[in-house]
């Protein structure tokens, strides 16, 4: 099946939405209530004030760990879970920022080499961190290839079913954004389809306000699996990457995961839509991987993956 919507522009798309949203990213609107409003206007990239050292306009771990993703899968020829580590290792090393979780952001930075990162990981998460990396691998043409390889880079880090499963319908929704004109809505009944399989139902439950993981709630599952929730129902439900954004502000919570999640896959279906002149003129004005490292990037992984027929 070829690439019906080939989107050279994902990983700019993934940047622009995680430093746009960044800016909201767990903040208690009653603490900063000017800047939910400013970020409604939608017209220039502001800062978090929970992250003192990044700039607005710079991105955070969602971009970095989608690129280091579409690097494994273009420069190793038959990537593993350690593949995908030493891109994650190589990614943060060449550009350090803060945005990761506290935790892996501490073994990143006292990591001297790939094996005494590799040896420091607990993969025990069911956070959304593999969710928010998984969109460049639904590119790849075969949908059985791309489960697989969703798989084995949640392992390496969220080795649990919500870190798992979130992983795999990330990148499979990617997938069908690419590949079909089908309607979001369709995903369950495609999927199923195309692969005698099925994602559990929750999944597929409408979501509505503060994306977090709420430990109290017995029947939380977890940061990953309320983050795709919350993806697939913009998905179903918004008709522009503009209405996408606005209804991630209005929601709160871990605002960039989301946005750059559900911008990396709408984007393929809203390619035509004009958006404002800052989201590319401001992003990452003095950073060495900006908008043109974004783009070529995005155009050799919609080649490559091409290539892959």
């Amino acid at each position: 099946m070829g690439m019906k919507n080939k989107n050279a522009n994902m990983l700019l798309r993934i940047a622009q939405a995680d430093a746009f949203a960044l800016a909201f990213e767990f903040v208690k609107e009653q603490e900063h209530p000017d800047l939910k409003k400013k970020l409604i206007k939608f017209d220039k990239f502001c800062k978090n004030p929970r992250y003192k050292s990044l700039k607005p306009g710079f991105y955070s771990d969602d971009t970095q760990m989608s690129i280091a993703v579409a690097e494994t899968l273009m420069f190793s020829s038959d990537p593993s879970s350690d593949c995908f580590l030493e891109h994650f290792f190589n990614a943060f090393k060449r550009d350090e920022r803060d945005g990761y979780s506290r935790g892996l952001q501490k073994i990143f930075e006292a990591s001297g080499s790939v094996e005494e990162f590799k040896h420091a990981i607990v993969p025990l998460s069911n956070k959304n961190g593999a969710a928010m990396r998984a969109v460049p691998i639904g590119a790849r043409p075969d949908i059985s290839e791309v489960l697989s390889l969703s798989e084995k880079s949640a392992i390496c880090t969220h080795n649990t079913p919500g870190g798992i499963i979130s992983s795999k319908f990330v990148s499979a929704l990617s997938h069908f954004s690419l590949f079909t004109d089908f309607r979001f809505s369709d995903f369950e009944s495609w999927f199923a389809a195309e692969t005698s399989s099925t994602f559990p139902k929750y999944v597929y439950e409408p979501w509505s306000g503060f994306v977090c993981s709420d430990h109290k709630d017995e029947h939380d599952l977890g940061l990953g699996i309320n983050t795709v929730k919350a993806v697939y129902t913009l998905l179903c439900e918004k008709e522009s990457l503009h209405d996408i954004m606005k209804q991630i502000i209005e929601w709160g919570g871990d605002t960039d995961s989301v946005a750059a999640i559900a911008w990396g896959i709408a984007s393929a279906r809203y390619q035509d839509e004009i958006l404002p002149e800052f989201l590319e003129r401001d992003l990452e004005k003095d950073g060495k991987f900006g908008v043109e490292f974004l783009k070529n990037m995005g155009k050799l992984l919609m080649d490559f993956s091409e290539s892959k027929k």
